[in-house]
């Protein structure tokens, strides 16, 4: 009995905690119910209204103007709505439902931003004027002009109305849903709102965009000069990658059919083409062909896959609405992207070549930054909370960040090969001059052996033919001398004398053109022999005195004519005109100079007289000064006349 007792009592505890439950969820539902209702003097400005707002997804067109009523909104927008959005949501189409009050005596002019981006925006309103039937608000307010992305609603004092806002998303990852409501007149200041949080973002991709410029400029500016072709793929690869980057913050906030258009499309399509650019930049940049076969095959197949994604990008955007294979397509070609960077990282860690680890340094940065801004793209990650940074938030970022490092290395990697170009150009071109000096030497001594065959030939036939010519007048004349010697004959002494003053010179001539005579050793051998035999048969006695040590130096026939002529003069004017009787000739070398000394004893020279009676002087200084030397005279009990030359 006191079990049945108690067992009674708990059933009337539970049946009065399970009516309260039910009042408390009543009053709840109740509480609910009246705040979803939007009362416009609840905010100033704006207020956002996801909280507030049933929604209901359909096929896309399946829902006609007409059939709005018979939608079924059954539940609120989920929580987190605003940061993250389900993927399977982009390919269909979302219906808002949300009441608004105008609980004021004033008629009140809002407008409703369901957020960005959205192909289909049309809003359809239900009222007590319009008998409770749905029809497409008429966006227009009174001095109020219309904004893309906006749509405005008028109120009249203590009206109500129900909004159904029709919205299409882009078929990409950057759609935002964050319902609003505001006062007309508060749009400028939204959108200004929305410009200073995108300012950070913007200064960045402005910046590097401009980069790509000077990039873009200075390639082809190389191109131009040098028609290198790889500047060619460089500047096509920074154009379409500036482009991206500017087109990003330069239609960012812009809602229209070609921002729409860039969003879905031509943004991957640029990014495909400067990977396709880059990789064609790498291929010529490191002459892959020849220096790395596995790169070439390497960056070959990868721009093979790229420009297949693309077309099979384009087929699917143009012929299809399915987000999920647009989406899929667009990952594996960035992921795609990713592994033929992560690969020619590791061939390159391992390559000894200096060039390419500028290259590698520089992918590794763009990689590894390229993997972060992906991740956080594909998981929705965030780095910070903090509002003051932000701009740690965007993948955009760690891209662009990536992209700047590796255009600072592939800057220091241009200067290294240039460089190294530099350096094989002046090799190339020591290398020229010194083949082309030495074919021009070659062809000087050819020019050189063959004069000196043509002198070896010439004094040939000097001594062969003419030499014993001028031999023959000289005896002959000696016979006919000795055969009328009763009676003298000058003619015949004058004939005999000028053949052999005749064959003296010519002996000479053949000893200046003979090459095997061409040394210093020889002229000193055949001044000696000269000077001796010249005063072997006069009153005057001649010494010579000769270095123990004749240097093993080349003396031109040139020279060696004009130093023995000049000497041959100043012996000729001893006698003629010194009234000498000692002669001492010394020869020395030092220093690489020649210098051979005349003096004699004789009564010297009239200075006076030297300008009416030197020719014989200024013959011997022009002689010295034709083969650039000097001829310098001193009068010291008697002339001494000294002969310098360098050899």
């Amino acid at each position: 009995m006191m079990i049945i007792t108690t067992v009674a009592y708990r059933l009337r505890q539970w049946k009065r905690s399970i009516a309260f439950l039910i009042c408390i969820f009543a009053i709840s539902a109740a509480a609910t119910a009246q705040d979803s209702i939007v009362n416009l003097s609840t905010f100033r400005n704006i207020r956002f209204i996801d909280s507030l707002s049933l929604y209901e997804l359909t096929p896309p067109g399946e829902i006609k103007d007409h059939e709005i009523s018979r939608l079924q909104f059954k539940q609120y927008l989920p929580a987190g709505i605003k940061t993250k959005l389900p993927v399977d949501w982009l390919e269909k189409e979302l219906y808002l439902k949300f009441t608004i009050y105008n609980d004021t005596d004033l008629v009140r002019n809002i407008a409703f931003y369901p957020g960005a981006y959205f192909t289909v925006n049309t809003t359809f309103r239900a009222d007590a004027a319009s008998g409770g039937v749905y029809k497409v608000v008429n966006d227009t307010v009174p001095d109020m002009k219309p904004e893309p992305g906006y749509t405005f609603i008028s109120m009249r004092p203590n009206e109500k109305a129900q909004i159904i806002a029709r919205l299409r998303f882009l078929r990409a990852s950057q759609n935002t849903l964050a319902p609003l409501l505001m006062r007309a007149d508060y749009i400028e200041k939204h959108r200004a709102l929305a410009a200073v949080r995108r300012s950070s973002l913007d200064v960045v991709t402005y910046v590097a965009s401009g980069m790509m410029l000077m990039m873009i400029f200075y390639s082809l500016a190389v191109y131009t000069q040098n028609g290198s072709k790889e500047f060619l793929y460089y500047a096509l690869y920074a154009l379409c990658t500036g482009t991206m980057l500017f087109f990003i913050s330069f239609l960012g906030p812009r809602l229209n059919h070609f921002n729409y258009l860039y969003i879905e499309y031509l943004d991957l399509m640029l990014l495909c083409t400067s990977v396709l650019c880059y990789l064609a930049f790498m291929k010529t940049f490191l002459n892959t062909r020849v220096a790395h076969p596995f790169l070439q095959k390497l960056f070959n197949g990868g721009q093979l896959m790229i420009v297949l994604m693309m077309a099979i990008y384009s087929a699917l955007y143009f012929f299809t609405l399915k987000f999920y294979l647009l989406a899929l397509v667009e990952d594996l070609a960035k992921i795609l992207t990713l592994l033929l960077g992560v690969t020619f990282v590791s061939y390159g860690l391992r390559n000894r070549d200096r060039l390419m680890r500028f290259i590698v340094a520089g992918n590794i940065a763009l990689v590894s930054f390229s993997l972060v801004s992906l991740i956080m793209l594909m998981l929705q990650f965030q780095i910070t909370r903090h509002d003051g940074f932000s701009l740690l938030n965007r993948p955009l970022i760690y891209y662009i960040l990536g992209l700047v490092i590796e255009l600072m290395l592939f800057l220091t990697g241009l200067a290294f090969k240039n460089r190294i170009e530099i350096v094989e150009r002046v090799k190339e071109r020591e290398r020229l001059k010194l083949e082309n000096e030495r074919k021009e030497f070659e062809q000087q001594m050819a020019v050189m052996a063959a004069r000196q065959h043509e002198r070896d030939r010439i004094s040939a036939d000097m001594h062969d033919e003419l030499g014993s010519g001028v031999t023959a007048i000289r005896l002959m004349s000696e016979i006919v001398k000795s055969k009328i010697s009763t009676t003298a004959l000058p003619e015949i002494d004058k004939i005999s004398n000028s053949a052999n003053e005749l064959l003296n010179k010519m002996n000479t001539i053949i000893w200046t053109m003979k090459s095997s005579n061409d040394t210093l050793e020889s002229m000193i051998a055949y001044v000696r022999a000269h000077a001796t035999e010249y005063f072997d048969s006069t009153h005057i006695q001649c010494s010579v005195r000769t270095p123990a040590n004749i240097p093993d130096i080349d003396m031109s026939g040139e020279k060696r004519r004009n130093i023995f002529l000049a000497v041959k003069e100043s012996l000729t004017n001893i006698i003629k005109h010194a009234q000498a009787t000692e002669v001492a000739i010394t020869i020395t070398t030092y220093s690489d100079r020649l210098v051979i000394e005349v003096a004699d004893n004789g009564k010297g020279m009239d200075v006076s007289n030297t300008r009416r009676f030197g020719n014989g002087l200024a013959n011997m200084r022009r002689r010295m000064e034709s083969i650039g030397g000097l001829l310098t005279f001193s009068q010291n009990n008697g002339t001494t006349l000294r002969f310098e030359l360098e050899l």
